[in-house]
This record gives C-alpha cells, structure tokens and sequence, in this order.
C-alpha cells in the first residue's frame, strides 16, 4: 500500500519506520493495541497490513524519502509520535562477525546509510514540523552495540549505532524547548529465528549476560510505547539499554 491517497482524514498517528520487521511489527503491534493509529514507512509490506497504512520507500534514497514525508505531513499532518526501528547488521555466509578486511569502504558507507544517515533524514524532515504543531514523541532504536565493542557485530554496525545515540543526544537537547521528547532504545540481541547469527555465536552471548538468555521484542516494546505516549512528560535525552544486565 504505497499511495498516500489510501490514508484516511488526518487524526494523530505515530510514524514507525521499519515496521514491516520483526521487531518494528510487534511496535506497531503494541501502538495499534493502545487504539493509536499506526502508519508504516519500510522497503517491504508488513505480515500483518490490517494494523495500519505502509508507505513504502528505500530509506537510504534520501531525495525519494523527503519527498514522501513531505507529502505525508502535508495531507496528513505531522506524526505524535515516530519510532525510527529501521536497520542491517552485515554478516558472513556463516553468520559471523565480518572481519574489518572484509569490510570494503562502499560497504562501510552503505550500513552508514542504512542505519544512521537515513534516520538523520527522516528527523531532519519531521522535527520541526512536529515541534511546529506542539510537539511530539520520539524513540530511535538503537543498540547495546553502541555502549560496547564486546559484540558479535561488525565495526561499521558499531559505528553506525554508536552515530545513531550521539544523534539522539544532540536532537533532544536542541528540541527539548520545542516539546519534543526524544530517547534512544538499546536492546541487547534479540531474539528471531531467522536471524543469521552462528548458534556458537548466540550460546556465548547468552552466557555473557545475566538474565540467561537473548533479548525478546516483547522486552522491547512496552518500553518504547510508553516513551512515545503521553505518559513520558520529562523523559529526553536518554539511552535506555534492554539488555539482561549484559554490560551492567
């Protein structure tokens, strides 16, 4: 459902980029179970379309990005809420870090403009129209990969996450004064069965971290929905780890 035109008459909505993913669907999920509208931005259709509207986009075609969010905020009004939940974690046929050797610059830049560059894009799209309209709430997931180097994931994943939180940092302290509340999620690994981690890679993970097993969405999910509500009246700025008390 690619056609903005679908949409229905303006009412608040939270935008959830990547919601078409495992755990950018059990978000959208969550929101849709609270009676909040949900709109989708992702490359691919989501398993359950019925929880709202997908507009789809290559988030690192940055010119097609900001045209479609223009047109959006323009028919639909600017988001309360927006979940960035978009990403890639390059690894080997077998599922295991890549080597720095491995990683050639156009693929350093590539996960840069997955994970970091397009999400710089979206805010710098929807921010001032959110803060324009009053306000809003927003959350980037990140990950437990941007506090430690103690990962599975490659360099240019670490780097591009570590971006994403002083990206966060900086946006809320500058759209804090504009009502915006804005806080990044930092999940440990979670849990799916089609992720393609090697099975040694996941047993010392899940050794190293004290909660005894990997993260799951639902861990996730119940965090994020109250950081975009109004419940969260104060809370901006932050790096919240969901991790087991992995790097505690």
């Amino acid at each position: 459902m690619g056609a903005l035109g679908v949409l229905m008459t303006p009412t608040p909505y939270v935008l959830i980029t990547g919601g078409a993913g495992h755990l950018g669907g059990a978000i959208a999920a969550r929101v849709a179970a609270t009676h909040r509208r949900t709109i989708v931005l992702d490359r691919h259709l989501p398993s359950t379309p019925s929880l709202g509207p997908t507009l789809l986009v290559d988030l690192t075609d940055s010119e097609a990005t900001r045209t479609l969010l223009r047109t959006l905020v323009s028919t639909e009004g600017p988001p309360a809420g927006l979940v960035i939940c978009h990403g890639w974690s390059p690894k080997t046929d077998e599922g295991s870090r890549l080597d720095d050797a491995q990683v050639s610059a156009d693929l350093f830049r590539l996960v840069l403009d997955v994970n970091l560059t397009s999400s710089f894009v979206i805010c710098a799209e929807l921010l001032p129209a959110m803060a324009k309209a009053g306000g809003g709430r927003v959350v980037v997931v990140c990950s437990a990969a941007a506090h430690t180097g103690r990962t599975n994931a490659s360099t240019a994943y670490v780097a591009s996450k570590a971006g994403l939180r002083g990206m966060v940092h900086a946006l809320a302290v500058h759209w804090a004064s504009s009502g915006i509340l804005m806080n990044d999620v930092s999940p440990g690994k979670i849990s799916h069965p089609a992720w393609d981690d090697s099975a040694g890679a996941i047993t010392q993970y899940v050794a190293e971290t004290p909660g005894g097993r990997l993260t799951d969405a639902q861990d996730v999910v119940g965090l994020i929905d109250f950081l975009i509500s109004d419940s969260n009246t104060y809370i901006t700025g932050q790096s919240i780890l969901v991790d087991g008390g992995r790097l505690a």
